[in-house]
């Protein structure tokens, strides 16, 4: 099993990701609102030198980023979610797109049984 952690610089997209999910057979994913660094310097109006480079990306203060964790049970299906991640929100090496990494898991208790 896997851990799909995605952040979604474009929470707009937040509702297809996981209409997408459920056609592939992810069932459940949780969804945390989430403020990256970026945000959180500006806020405070710190002055340090990268934030000239993030004053570029971020135009929103206020809003946030949504972070998505999903649990997937198998190699195949992990690729089609990042596929499905990538498709719509394009390049993640692109400032302000977002981000997503996988951890493989060992234990994992409290979710239905496959079958």
């Amino acid at each position: 099993m896997y851990l799909l952690v995605t952040i979604l610089e474009r929470s707009e997209e937040l509702s297809s990701i996981m209409e997408q999910f459920a056609k592939i057979g992810i069932t459940g994913s949780t969804v945390l609102d989430s403020t990256g660094m970026g945000r959180v310097l500006m806020k405070t109006r710190a002055s340090l030198p990268v934030m000239e480079q993030i004053n570029k990306v971020t135009t929103d203060l206020e809003s946030s980023n949504k972070t998505i964790l999903t649990v997937i049970e198998d190699k195949e299906r992990l690729a089609k979610a990042i596929k499905i991640i990538k498709s719509l929100c394009g390049d993640l090496s692109e400032p302000g797109r977002g981000i997503l990494f996988a951890l493989p898991l060992e234990i994992v208790e409290g979710l239905p049984a496959s079958g």
